[in-house]
């Protein structure tokens, strides 16, 4: 990293230290902050007896990715609605990730990878589905965490709310196929297998004399 660079003005800089502590525990700050602590949950132990445990004592680095997510995108949004006009009192976002973190610690074979991300967002407005899919394509394509997901192609269901009325009014499916998402396909992987039907024995039909 070079110290004191020069980039042209349409570049925003932003560092990041960590540093590392006991255990799992990691300390975040940029300049003029607090710090941000991240750590693995209590139960999250690795080895046989454990050398490496977490112990709830900060955010998962997962958990502040999709602080992250949401964060850049409620900011999007209002810039956005900003230069549109767009009217709302309030937003609020919920963000599920489905990963498969077996190639973390338990298969060194697989890679961990995001399988699914459920983004919803619940809009407090009155604006016409016309308008709010407006508002979601011009968000698409000015929010910077949104553009890392979407370059990834990690499969994205986003749901646009308005507040209070259910069904969405807005789905976009991001590197989802039409058919049944992968997060279908896992919550049918966890269902237990049925056991085979058995069938009644047949009566054997009683001989005339």
């Amino acid at each position: 990293m070079r110290e004191g660079a020069k980039y042209p003005e349409y570049v925003g800089v932003s560092d990041v230290t960590t540093r590392s502590f006991e255990h799992m525990r990691v300390e975040a700050q940029f300049e003029g902050q607090p710090t941000l602590m991240f750590d693995e949950p209590e139960g999250f132990d690795i080895g046989d007896p454990p050398d490496l445990r977490g112990r709830s004592r900060g955010w998962t680095p997962v958990h502040a990715q999709l602080a992250a997510l949401a964060g850049c995108t409620s900011i999007t949004i209002a810039v956005v609605a900003r230069d549109q006009r767009f009217r709302y009192a309030g937003l609020r976002t919920k963000l599920r990730s489905l990963i498969d973190i077996r190639g973390f610690f338990f298969d060194l074979h697989l890679r961990p990878e995001y399988r699914q991300l459920n983004f919803d967002l619940h809009l407090d407005t009155r604006a016409s589905t016309a308008r709010i899919r407006e508002l979601a394509r011009e968000t698409h394509r000015r929010c910077p965490q949104l553009a890392l997901f979407d370059r990834a192609r990690i499969p994205m269901l986003v749901q646009w709310f308005r507040d209070g009325s259910e069904p969405p009014v807005v789905v976009e499916r991001l590197h989802i196929p039409d058919g049944p998402t992968p997060e279908d396909r896992l919550a049918g992987d966890a269902r237990p297998a049925r056991a085979p039907r058995r069938r009644a024995p047949r009566r054997g039909r009683t001989a005339r004399k």
